[in-house]
């Protein structure tokens, strides 16, 4: 009966976690829509200044690859030549959000400073998300079916009105067409409205090379570039992450579909390029593997197709930090930049851990709490919401434990007669108020919190709410205790719980062995796991130790 009961159990925990995504289902896919001039002149990033307005789009907007014929334009990786940036211009704010330093060579942004974070590594000092002496972005025009034209090395005039930039070609030659783009900077300083008008051309794509790598801005520096990746999503697909680790040298991955944005990203910070809420979505995007010079992929290259429509393009430009909040602002799916759970689980743990997130965001902002106060609650809360669920469970095993005898004589009595041995065994547990599923159900307050427990392992990883948060002796809940106490205090919870449920129990040589046996396997396994998710898991086992007292307490008394 115990090896059954172990193989409910073990197809219980499955049909929990699978079956979350009934439960919690994936958010809907929210595509922009395309509208008129007007509406597009009217969304500026509510700034108040009147840009380029983005022209009245096709009903089926066309891909690059129908723009170019059967010619998609290929990036090369890690072979541009540094811009030295001969005119230069900061804009954002100085002291908190970002700050930009803009050339006029290329038009495109070469420093990008985050004021509100510090890197972490041995370089120190505030975090930069550019290369030195390279470009955040490039550009290429593609205009009429045309060549791609290189814009990265192109000189270019530019006018400052406010928060506003304008950068201008010289007259057009059959090398290079007369092309302007704009910059509106956002209030907040990591949002940019970017538009542009390349005159003569009544289609084609404006192309925008993402970043082909970020600079190390954390301590661990091996765990940081394993984080490399480029995202995007579509309608289609939904949010997709392309790793740059998974990508083999040269390997090109084109995604031939309109696009809501598309991103280069590191641990805890991202370049995303986004569809104007008001606008066509993006053409489609190349992703390339870059050369390895070691077993970590350090490099790729990615390049954005955005729609030129009679001579004018748009886009939206997020420069900054994975924070939930403001991802959640900019809309258009773009709080899924960072998809949770591997790929194969990733439907499950990806509403699971949004919602984890919001509520360890609410308690922190709503409560005023720490975030490790917040942990610390958060394991208390999940406990005590199963406190119904598994006092009843562990109440129905007592009763499983007393009904053991009679039905072990049942089975014995008919043996020969399954028929008979059914009825007799429906009938003592009809008697006692049970049923064979009673087992089943008995596991499942214990399975319930594994699925939270999942989701926070990813939260922990790359949320940068954690990033840098000290708690007690802990100097970052989101990496690793550096004392090992918490793994250590969490490993003697759980082997406690085990040791406090089987008191008083019948002889069972398999419990006595897993209770040996998990709490080493799960140290092992979140040993070098973030500080934050050991603590939630070592108070949540300490805040079950009453109830299981408890309950040994009365099968101690049943027993007598």
């Amino acid at each position: 009966m115990d090896n059954r009961r172990f193989l409910l159990a073990l197809a219980l925990s499955v049909a929990v976690i699978f079956g979350v995504q009934l439960l919690f289902p994936t958010k809907a896919a929210r595509i922009s829509k395309t509208t008129d001039s007007t509406a597009a002149s009217t969304n500026s990033l509510a700034t108040g200044i009147t840009t380029i307005p983005t022209r009245a789009t096709p009903s089926a907007t066309p891909t690059m690859s129908k723009v170019l014929g059967a010619s998609v334009y290929a990036p090369q990786v890690a072979t541009a030549q540094a811009v030295r940036a001969e005119t230069t211009i900061v804009m954002g704010r100085p002291d908190s959000g970002a700050k930009y330093v803009m050339s006029s060579v290329g038009a495109a942004p070469v420093s990008l400073v985050m004021n509100a974070y510090q890197n972490r590594s041995r370089v120190g000092g505030k975090v930069n998300l550019a290369i030195p002496e390279t470009p955040i972005l490039k550009y290429q025009v593609i205009a009429n079916q045309g060549t791609a034209v290189d814009l990265s090395a192109t000189p270019f005039s530019m006018t400052q009105q406010g928060n506003i930039l304008t950068y201008q070609t010289g007259a057009a030659t059959s090398a290079i067409p007369s092309v302007s783009i704009q910059y509106v900077f956002a209030p907040d300083s990591y949002t940019v409205h970017v538009s542009g008008i390349v005159a003569g051309a009544k289609s084609g794509a404006f192309v925008v090379n993402l970043p082909t790598t970020f600079p190390v801005t954390e301590s661990d520096t091996a765990d940081d570039r394993n984080y490399l990746a480029y995202a995007y999503f579509s309608k289609r697909e939904g949010a997709k992450n392309i790793a740059f680790r998974s990508l083999d040298p040269g390997e090109q991955t084109p995604i031939v579909e309109p696009l809501s944005w598309v991103a280069a990203k590191s641990k805890y910070f991202v370049v995303g390029l986004l569809a104007p809420k008001q606008g066509s979505l993006l053409s489609e995007a190349t992703f390339v593997g870059g050369a390895r010079t070691s077993k970590v992929a350090t490099n790729a290259a990615a390049t954005v197709a955005v729609p030129i429509h009679d001579g004018t393009f748009a886009f939206d430009l997020y420069t900054g930090p994975q924070s939930l909040r403001r991802l959640e602002h900019l809309g258009r799916n773009f709080d899924e930049v960072n998809p949770y759970g591997w790929a194969f689980f990733r439907g499950v743990m990806q509403p699971i851990a949004f919602g984890v997130t919001q509520l360890v965001l609410w308690m922190h902002e709503r409560l005023a709490l720490s975030y490790g106060l917040v942990v610390v609650l958060l394991g208390v809360l999940v406990r005590l919401v199963l406190w119904p669920l598994n006092q009843g469970a562990m109440r129905s095993s007592l009763k499983m434990q007393e009904l053991q005898p009679k039905l072990q004589s049942i089975q014995n009595k008919y043996k020969d007669n399954p028929e008979k041995q059914r009825t007799e065994i429906m009938k003592v547990y009809s008697e006692h108020g049970m049923s064979p599923l009673s087992p089943l159900l008995g596991c499942l307050p214990m399975l319930l919190p594994m699925p939270v427990l999942f989701a926070l392992y990813f939260v922990f990883r790359n949320t940068i709410e954690f990033r840098g948060v000290s708690f007690l002796w802990l100097t970052d809940l989101s990496s690793r205790d550096p004392y090992f106490i918490l793994p250590f205090i969490m490993g003697v919870s759980m082997f406690l719980l085990s040791w406090i449920g089987m008191r008083n129990s019948p002889p069972n040589p398999q419990a006595k062995m897993m209770s040996y046996m998990m709490p080493v396997m799960f140290v092992v396994f979140l040993v070098r796991a973030a500080s934050g998710l050991n603590l939630y898991y070592a108070v949540q086992n300490l805040a079950a130790l009453p109830q299981q007292w408890m309950l040994a307490r009365e099968r101690a008394k049943r027993a007598t």
